[in-house]
């Protein structure tokens, strides 16, 4: 019989003699593997893990980093992509009486060549702490792209931070973040870009950590993002607080079958309505309560019901998925479009504007197949949605489709493979119309609602891992 400090020592040298073939990064399913075997505790992986990072960095020469010895491990990822990018948009009337864009009809055309670059830094800590940082080029919260030689052939581009956030997990089944930080939630590109991290605090529980739910897996999410930080007087009340968005759902997920599983998560997201500074970082998103100009984050009690199944197709992952977004407040953010200004210039068609179920009202229906992890390997996406007008946040919706503008409906379609392990070429095809027609006075007018009667996107990308 092998006592228990023989098994350890034994499953650390079968770790370490397969860290020396596939490196210490890389024995991470291992470790996990002999934990659920129950060969080791979990204190005793941590413990493997450690030193097989230290092994790691004194013996290998890509390994000769100097780390913090709280620092229980280190995972360095990012990414490259070179995009083109067509876009179309078909403008709306009365933009040319307003000195905005050309008449109704005339149609707006771009094409671009971006690129983006990517670093991120995780790191485990001691005492069930975590931290990470992230880095990108571009500016804007909704997209790293840096359009080519967007000035001068030889301009250098900035580099701005997307992702700095501590984590704290000590308590099984509860997580605590501050920060920016990834994005938290279950959701589509319907409700949330893929590409944003909000900055905020967000908080999950885990259920079935606690409780023992058979194949279901239940989680609370809840997260408190900051939109605008305003400078407070006591003579404001509440018109200079602090601008933030509240975002709370429920994930379950349920095991069908080895291979079918269903997953819903429910959610309710808000704002106090305070006032806001900018525009969004250039977009037109942030519209105007009044005519005084004031922009507000109010209007927005939104329900959301995202969802997908996911099985196996031909021996490859598949999903249907959907989305749905209600705004309970829609009707008191439609008069933002009624009554915006931009400067002196006033919307049109504001007196055209009523009420309709439909403003409130945002879905999504899809379809997916395939995966891209390694040479050879190819996906396929479409979907459809319609977005009324004054149903989600367009400030943290796709800025891909349609632009973020709001009031439209259509379809996205998209095909990737795999040259390489790492390296991935793909492209992606957007297109939507208005639901309501000549909404508003151009392209950079009042609103996302009013921004063009029909928009198409063609985006090309090749991309690279690391």
């Amino acid at each position: 019989m092998l006592n228990k400090s023989t098994v350890q020592l034994m499953a650390l040298g079968l770790v370490g003699s397969f860290a020396a073939t596939a490196a210490a990064q890389d024995s991470g399913a291992l470790i996990d593997a002999l934990v659920r075997k129950g060969v080791l505790k979990d204190q005793e992986a941590e413990q493997i893990r450690s030193q097989l990072s230290r092994d790691y960095a004194a013996n290998t020469p890509a390994g000769k980093l100097n780390i913090s010895s709280s620092v229980k491990e280190l995972k360095l990822s990012g990414d490259v992509r070179l995009r083109y990018q067509y876009e179309n948009q078909a403008a709306v009337a009365n933009s040319a009486a307003q000195g905005v864009q050309p008449a109704s009809g005339v149609e707006d055309h771009r094409t671009r060549y971006r690129l983006r670059l990517r670093v991120n830094a995780d790191y485990k800590l001691a005492d069930d702490f975590f931290a990470g940082f992230g880095l990108q080029t571009g500016q804007n919260n909704d997209s790293g792209n840096q359009t080519m030689a967007d000035g001068t052939v030889n301009q250098n581009y900035a580099i701005y931070i997307n992702k700095a956030f501590i984590g704290w997990s000590g308590i099984p089944g509860i997580t605590l973040v501050g920060g920016k930080q990834v994005n938290p939630f279950y959701t589509t590109d319907l409700v949330w870009d893929a590409d944003i991290n909000p900055t905020g605090v967000t908080e999950r529980i885990e259920f079935n950590k606690f409780v023992d739910l058979g194949p279901l897996e239940l989680a609370l999410v809840g997260g408190q993002f900051v939109a605008t930080d305003n400078t407070e007087s006591a003579t404001s009340g509440k018109t200079n607080r602090d601008a933030i968005i509240y975002h709370t759902q429920l994930v379950a997920g349920l095991k069908l079958t080895d291979d079918v599983k269903l997953t819903v998560a429910p959610g309710y997201y808000t704002s106090n309505g305070a006032s806001l500074s900018g525009d969004g970082g250039g977009e037109y998103n942030y519209t105007k309560w009044s005519s005084t100009g004031t922009e507000q984050l109010r209007g927005l009690k939104v329900y959301t019901a995202p969802g997908d199944v996911s099985f196996k197709l031909a021996g490859k992952p598949a999903k249907v998925l959907w989305d749905f977004a209600w705004n309970a407040d829609a009707n008191n953010r439609n008069s933002l479009y009624r009554l915006g200004t931009t400067g002196s210039v006033t919307n049109a068609n504001a007196a055209k504007l009523t009420n309709s179920d439909r403003d409130s009202l945002a879905y999504l229906v899809g379809f997916s197949i395939g995966e891209n992890k390694k040479k050879g390997d190819w996906s396929v996406l479409a979907n459809y949605r319609q977005v009324g007008l004054s149903a989600i946040d367009p400030n943290i919706n796709d800025s891909d489709w349609s632009l973020s503008y709001t009031n439209m409906a259509g379809y996205k379609v998209g095909f990737f493979y795999n040259l390489g392990d790492a390296t991935t070429i793909g492209s992606t095809f957007y297109s939507a119309n208005n639901l309501r027609d000549n909404l508003g006075g151009g392209l950079s007018a009042v609103g996302p609602g009013s921004g063009a009667n029909a928009v198409q996107v063609l985006q090309v990308d090749l991309s690279v891992k690391f």
